[in-house]
């Protein structure tokens, strides 16, 4: 039973694929591709990463397919339009197939290159765990053993807003994106809103003894702000550039700071001192949070922060 659940999870991987690729109608693509990172999340499961099927769901499925219908909204004459039927002549078929076909080939092999004698990383985690801070293996190789990885991660994202933002149409802004006036929507905001951040927060606390964490918390709250937003609800914040992009660069700003404290006292980078771990590990985790939410809805609505000092509604 489970050999024929792995592969119907695996077919419908293919599928959702290919459908996702050579759909016709652009948002019937899209729905594809939703149903795509749900089938992914589902797979993470099956392979004991729960942490990443839950940022799979929020992220790659939940906040990227927002991201895609709300561009299907500002591009709805394209959106009618068909697709064009994939030409075996055309150039970028093939470059396509063969990068794909070499990536496949680079995994293959990477597969077949695995050293004989294993290393058992899992052993070595759960020995180092006592002092990780945290009780959870993953939170502690994320954010302790290997924190290197996800203070670069966190400073791709940081600089990915950026980027957007200084490229932002400032004549675009003063399009406000679509709202969806549904009142039944805005009749369950009182409760659903309140119930969202809650599990935000669950998922930030859980995250040092379960699966969760920063990016997952994040992703809620995020999604929080864009059913708000979508709602047809505005958050007014006086406020200048200076201070959105000061909470945008929050995260990565202390992840920094902490890291570069250890070398006052002669400690290697992004060492934590004795008895202080767990207390610095949750202190990024919150300035995390709060970040990377922020950045996830200003990605969506990404004109509202491009004009410099005057009000803005989020």
């Amino acid at each position: 039973m489970p050999l024929l659940l792995d592969l119907l999870l695996l077919g419908s991987l293919w599928v959702f694929a290919l459908l996702t690729l050579t759909a016709l109608p652009l948002f019937r693509g899209v729905v594809f591709f939703i149903l795509l990172g749900l089938m992914l999340a589902l797979v993470w499961i099956r392979l004991d990463a729960p942490d990443i099927a839950l940022a799979e769901a929020a992220i790659g499925a939940g906040i990227t397919g927002v991201l895609l219908l709300d561009t299907l909204g500002h591009l709805h004459k394209l959106a009618d339009q068909e697709s064009s039927p994939i030409r075996l002549r055309s150039s970028r078929f093939w470059v396509a197939l063969i990068s794909s076909l070499s990536l496949a080939g680079l995994l293959v092999w990477a597969l077949l290159d695995t050293p004989s004698t294993p290393t058992m990383l899992a052993e070595q985690v759960i020995k180092a765990l006592p002092n990780s801070g945290v009780d959870h293996p993953i939170t502690a190789v994320l954010l302790n053993f290997r924190s290197y990885d996800t203070l670069l991660e966190i400073g791709v994202l940081v600089v990915a807003i950026l980027v957007g933002l200084t490229l932002a149409d400032k004549d675009a802004a003063q399009l406000s994106l679509p709202t969806l006036p549904n009142p039944l929507l805005q009749a369950c905001l009182a409760l659903l809103v309140p119930l969202m951040l809650m599990v935000s927060s669950y998922l930030l606390w859980a995250g040092s003894k379960q699966p969760g964490g920063a990016f997952q918390a994040g992703a809620v709250l995020a999604a929080t702000g864009i059913l708000l937003h979508l709602s047809g609800f505005r958050l007014a914040l006086r406020t200048s550039e200076r201070l959105m992009r000061a909470g945008l660069l929050l995260g990565f700003s202390v992840f920094l700071l902490v890291a570069a404290s250890a070398l006052i006292g002669g400690q290697p980078l992004l060492t934590y001192p004795d008895g202080l771990a767990g207390t610095l590990i949750l202190l990024i985790e919150l300035a995390l949070t709060f970040s990377i939410g922020l950045i996830l809805l200003s990605l969506f609505t990404l004109p509202h922060f491009a004009l410099p000092e005057q009000e803005r509604q989020i």
